[in-house]
């Protein structure tokens, strides 16, 4: 389609794409707003606004929409009841919104005393573009769970959007389950965005686990917020996206991104305090 006539027309999940400048592009733009015609470039917004409701029993759940770009760790917590689990999900909607009627809270949850095996001692409630596979836990590996990343065809520009946050009271370091300690210190919030290489030197298609999404040879640029301290009032955050030494945009090359979103920065290592609270809305990337 080659326009640049806006439809007033609602993604499922509140999941919205613009594309200006003559692009060949589908135009889906949330209702009740007015954009301008001068914004260039792409833009992926999350509202927030639509959820479906997941399971039966205490496994039954909210999870935000559009499933097949949005995942989190309700994922795999809904199935905590199944040992005992009445403390919540780590994922939920709320009225607590900054635009519109709903945002998504983000609620770390200490899962120490859950006996066993395949639950981690801390349980981070996270967002993330991608996937999550429940398969990998039955063996004890929960960040294999994670899977990273959609497919991005543009170069990103910023991160931005809405959130407050309140750590919880008790600082845990669940690393070694059988070991839990409680060192001095206080949660943080973790919101970033990773672009990384989606095929390698061979051809074979990439995907970034909670193993290495950190630190893997195919990230390209990042975004990250340096302050995940205590805001008790919604606070607006504009990230710019950092290219790593060495590394640039090549649009002949296939990405993925990857925009991950934690109610406790070092959750993937099992540390943080139960009851560690984010609450974000209005999440978007911009590029180019």
């Amino acid at each position: 389609i080659y326009c640049v006539t806006f439809v007033n027309h609602r993604c499922t999940g509140g999941f919205t794409y613009f594309t200006l400048h003559f692009i060949h592009a589908t135009f889906c733009i949330e209702p009740r707003k007015t954009y301008n015609a001068s914004i260039s470039g792409y833009i992926m917004k999350f509202s927030f606004e639509e959820w479906k409701t997941v399971g039966t029993g205490p496994a039954k759940h909210e999870e935000p929409l559009p499933s097949e770009v949005l995942a989190s760790s309700v994922q795999g917590a809904s199935l905590l009841g199944i040992f005992g689990w009445s403390g919540g999900f780590p994922v939920e909607k709320t009225d607590d919104a900054k635009d519109g009627e709903y945002a998504i809270k983000l609620v770390t949850l200490d899962t120490h005393e859950i006996s066993s095996s395949f639950v981690p001692a801390l349980t981070a409630g996270s967002l993330f573009t991608g996937t999550f596979n429940a398969g990998p836990a039955m063996s004890g590996d929960q960040l294999s769970c994670t899977r990273f990343g959609v497919e991005y065809n543009k170069k990103p520009l910023t991160l931005k959007g809405w959130y407050k946050y309140t750590p919880g009271d008790k600082y845990m370091n669940g690393t070694d389950k059988k070991n839990v300690t409680y060192p001095e210190g206080t949660d943080e919030c973790a919101i970033q965005g990773v672009l990384y290489e989606a095929v390698d030197e061979e051809e074979n298609s990439v995907t970034l686990t909670g193993h290495d999404i950190n630190d893997s040879k195919y990230r390209v640029a990042t975004a990250a917020l340096s302050d995940g301290s205590a805001k008790a009032d919604y606070t607006y955050f504009e990230l710019p996206f950092t290219f790593l030494e060495g590394k640039e945009y090549d649009a002949n090359k296939k990405y993925k991104l990857a925009i991950i979103c934690s109610s406790s920065k070092d959750g993937d290592k099992f540390i943080g305090a139960g009851g560690s609270t984010l609450i974000i809305d209005a999440l978007e990337v911009v590029g180019e």
